[in-house]
């Protein structure tokens, strides 16, 4: 799976409606055209003049883990006055310079696709532009002058597109000219836009639109099931925080190829979720299902509870944000999974947590370097914190006698959010479980999640009276490769690797590993001394790692 957290943007709300042309902020023509074979996306804006004669337009160069996107700019030209553009990358800023009696301006310039190969998960943020469609992210297609402020007001005109052109993003469908008032700058910057042979399926949740865009044809799975799918989840997780006031939301998804295994990820924007999915047979809506249940969750659990410090409270934004993925799947049966999925999903967290190289580093250790560059640090406080929740979680329905559960504890941190502005930090956290626990509750989780050391899960899955082995299969790989990333080196003598033959200082050949996957064998093509060999085995290793057994007793207890 990939998936770049890195990126989200979470989903907030803003006004939007189709009007006349305002005199004032700035008013955007958008043409999608070929000129000399190359597909373009044409944008035409007018916007007051400085006074002192200078104009910075914000157009980041690098943005969300992609550089040089300078490089889509095909053409740019001051339309009503004569000057000079700058291209200054390295800030971000495209500088135009004119006369100071100049009171509005109107600027020009062109958008291309600048790679050739196909779509990819590494190259869905960059603008796609062909003759078929586009899909672009805001702030790599609209241009916004930097001393506008925070807040803009801004129309947008669709040319040259009949009603057979799909015309669809973050605030509306089909719309040919829209128009957001006081809107802010950064809700503006994280939209999507897309048009062309896009189709659009619509429904709606008390009233409330939703819609599902999407282009190509799917291999894995139609897309009306998709749709049946976001609307079980948006429904679920509204009624569950009790908050049905986003009237307009639009899920975008486009296909791109991919050979072997599945990938997926998704971008939480202004009214919007936008996914890329790989298009073939191993793809499944499962995969889906939990996208759209961990990700759109991220409305409430990181967009109204605010993080007071950021990574330094993921285990909570990431890791709850896990726990009622699994949850709120299996308790609404969506896509028919049930108490079977919540179990099996809480093992293999549990499974995940415990092989983690790091899994008992200090919450401290969980900073921006550490996230953002080194994956087991960056998975960390999913597992610890889903883990964490599922604990409380059953504590608290074990001590009230099934009166409350974590849900109760939930709900009130989102009545205090979203009216008194309060955010999440860990004298907040103890603050709030306390009187449900008791207690003892501080030292619990100064121990788990500052310290990070590992729960005792076999005495709490006695405690709870809950049917459990002791010991489990876990994923264990078996080897390392060197620093060239062909030579085997590390090979682990008591691991099913070295059972099957491999052993240091192998070369690889060919190789197909599922990572994660213990029912995956990995089937390897090495070199010895001049021989070849092919080496197969399953990826896993005893471990004294207690996992759920999937017994009634436990679905009883778990509330299924």
């Amino acid at each position: 799976m990939i998936f770049k957290k890195g990126l989200l943007v979470f989903i907030s709300s803003v006004v939007f409606y189709a009007c006349e042309t305002k005199d004032s902020g700035i008013q955007y023509e958008i043409s999608h055209l070929l000129k000399d074979s190359i597909p373009l996306v044409k944008i035409n804006m007018r916007f007051p003049a400085d006074a002192n004669g200078m104009t910075i337009l914000e157009f980041p160069n690098d943005a969300w883990g992609q550089n040089e996107l300078h490089n889509s700019l095909y053409a740019m030209q001051m339309v009503n006055f004569e000057g000079t553009i700058q291209k200054n990358s390295d800030s971000g800023w495209i500088v135009l310079k004119y006369p100071k009696k100049i009171k509005e301006l109107e600027f020009e310039y062109q958008l291309k696709q600048d790679f050739e190969d196909d779509v990819s998960s590494r190259k869905i943020y960059r603008p796609i532009i062909t003759p078929e469609y586009f899909h672009i992210f805001s702030h790599n297609m609209f241009m916004v002058p930097k001393n506008m402020g925070p807040e803009l007001s801004i129309t947008l005109n669709w040319l040259d597109m009949d009603n057979r052109y799909t015309i669809h993003n973050s605030f509306g469908s089909q719309e040919r000219q829209q128009h957001m008032e006081k809107i802010k700058k950064e809700e503006f910057g994280s939209a999507i836009f897309v048009g062309g042979d896009f189709r659009v399926l619509r429904d709606s949740i008390k009233g409330n639109t939703i819609s599902l865009a999407t282009r190509g044809d799917w291999v894995p799975f139609q897309e009306e099931a998709v749709l049946v799918v976001l609307k079980q989840t948006l429904t679920c997780q509204r009624n569950f925080w009790n908050d049905h006031t986003q009237e307009y939301f639009t899920v975008i998804m486009q296909p791109f190829p991919q050979n072997d295994g599945s990938s997926f990820q998704g971008t939480g924007l202004t009214n919007s979720f936008a996914t890329s999915v790989s298009n073939n047979r191993f793809t499944s809506m499962d995969q889906i299902v939990y996208l759209f249940n961990h990700e759109l969750m991220h409305n409430w659990i990181g967009h109204t509870i605010k993080n007071d410090n950021e990574e330094e409270q993921y285990w909570f934004s990431e890791g709850f944000t896990e726990y009622y993925t699994f949850k709120n799947i299996s308790r609404n049966n969506i896509n028919g999974l049930d108490g079977n999925f919540y179990i099996n999903e809480i093992n293999r967290t549990i499974r995940e947590l415990f092989s983690s190289p790091v899994v008992e580093v200090p919450n401290s250790e969980i900073n921006y370097d550490n996230f953002w560059t080194n994956f087991d640090y960056s998975k960390l406080p999913y597992y610890r914190g889903a883990i964490f929740a599922f604990c409380l979680d059953q504590k608290i329905k074990q001590r009230s006698e099934g009166q409350v559960s974590l849900d109760t504890v939930m709900q009130k941190i989102f009545s205090d959010a979203s009216r008194l502005g309060q955010k999440m930090n860990h004298g907040y956290f103890v603050q709030q479980i306390t009187p449900y626990w008791g207690r003892g509750f501080e030292d619990f989780f100064e121990k788990h999640i500052i310290e990070g050391k590992k729960i005792n899960l076999a005495k709490l899955f006695d405690e709870l009276e809950l049917d459990y082995v002791p010991e489990s299969n876990m994923y264990h790989l078996g080897f390392q490769f060197a620093e060239d990333k062909k030579t085997i080196v590390n090979v682990d003598s008591e691991g099913n690797a070295w059972k099957a033959g491999l052993r240091n200082g192998d070369e690889m050949v060919s190789q197909s590993i599922w990572y994660g996957q213990m029912d995956h064998k990995v089937n390897l093509g090495i070199t010895r001394k001049g021989t070849f060999l092919k080496i197969e085995y399953f990826p896993t290793k005893k471990a004294r790692v207690p996992q759920l057994q999937l017994t009634q007793n436990n679905l009883k207890l778990f509330g299924f």
